[in-house]
């Protein structure tokens, strides 16, 4: 009797273990099988069924597929939250990206000269952050001080102009910090010790690196235009430039400059009315209007207007200016 047990108990303990491997193999098999083309968003709290039920709702899986998600892929505990695109993708290659939170990362390219709104703006067109929540975060003092160390105003001025890959509904203040750890690493060598030869702070330099390059985008005028507005700065005279004022009125500003902007005292931005430079910088300045500012001309030039195909004439007095203004801007 024990014998026939015995014999019994193996021949039951090979049936189990043969149809648990059969069974682990035909889901293993599935996984590798079928594909998928989906847009996946799998948000913080989210439960492994409702996860399960995103992927797996509409497709005819093998029997207790979901247990063997759990159980041999660990898919329950593994999981990253996030936002996941596959285009005709293996399903054991999408389990695995999400227990690695692999997450498709979309595109997107800040042009030199984009201030914090223009970046938000690009952010929340490409589903990566809201306008809002993005503005929000890098107009927060606390956070500012957090990352940079500075009680600066804003993170204007320090998110650096380049291509980023951002997950769709990214964290705010990781797309921030990826933007201003690429600054520290653009930033120019000594360019605090060399602007502070010209009586400017590191911020200070970084806004007048911001004035220069809305007011050119040439990279040989970069140092030329500095040294326009260091001179006036040493001699007390007033920038005077336009992308200043337009700064100051964003980001409601409708791209027409009028009298009244000159003239609005109430502006802090306007430097035709206040002297020194802006409260803060008005954009995020390449490396080569940083390198300008640290490395400006050796010129007595005090006025500079546009020319032809994007360049500036300069001068060293207002009547040369004024004659260079009549000839190119009739």
């Amino acid at each position: 009797m024990f014998k026939n047990l015995f014999i019994l108990t193996i021949i039951v303990a090979f049936a189990v273990t043969f149809a648990i491997g059969y069974w682990i193999n035909t889901c293993e098999t599935y996984l590798k099988n079928n594909y998928v083309t989906l847009e996946l968003h799998i948000e913080k709290g989210e439960s492994f069924s409702e996860t399960y039920n995103k992927i797996f709702k509409h497709m005819d899986t093998p029997p207790f597929f979901k247990n063997y998600l759990k159980y041999v892929y660990h898919f329950a505990g593994k999981r990253k939250f996030g936002y996941y695109k596959t285009d005709n993708l293996p399903l054991n290659q999408l389990i695995e990206n999400i227990n690695n939170g692999k997450q498709y990362n979309i595109k997107v390219t800040f042009p030199e000269g984009y201030n914090i709104y223009d970046i938000a703006k690009q952010l929340d067109k490409a589903g990566i952050i809201k306008y809002s929540a993005f503005i929000d975060n890098v107009t927060n003092e606390d956070f500012v001080k957090n990352i940079t160390g500075k009680q600066y105003p804003s993170l204007e001025g320090f998110l650096y102009p380049d291509t980023y890959y951002f997950p769709k509904s990214a964290d705010p203040a990781d797309v921030a910090k990826l933007m201003y750890q690429n600054f520290l690493q653009m930033l120019p060598e000594n360019f605090e010790s060399k602007v502070n030869k010209y009586g400017l702070d590191m911020y200070e330099g970084v806004i007048l690196a911001s004035i220069v390059q809305k007011e050119t985008y040439s990279k040989s005028e970069y140092p030329i235009v500095a040294s326009v507005f260091y001179n006036r700065l040493r001699k007390g005279m007033r920038l005077q430039s336009d992308p200043t004022i337009i700064y100051g009125v964003y980001p409601i500003f409708d791209g027409n400059l009028q009298d009244k902007h000159l003239e609005n005292a109430g502006n802090p931005y306007n430097t035709y009315q206040h002297s020194g430079l802006p409260p803060t910088p008005i954009c995020s300045p390449s490396k080569g209007a940083l390198k300008g500012v640290a490395n400006p001309a050796d010129t007595d030039y005090l006025y500079f207007v546009a020319g032809e195909n994007g360049s500036h004439l300069f001068s060293e007095t207002y009547r040369e200016h004024v004659n260079k203004v009549n000839r190119h801007q009739k």
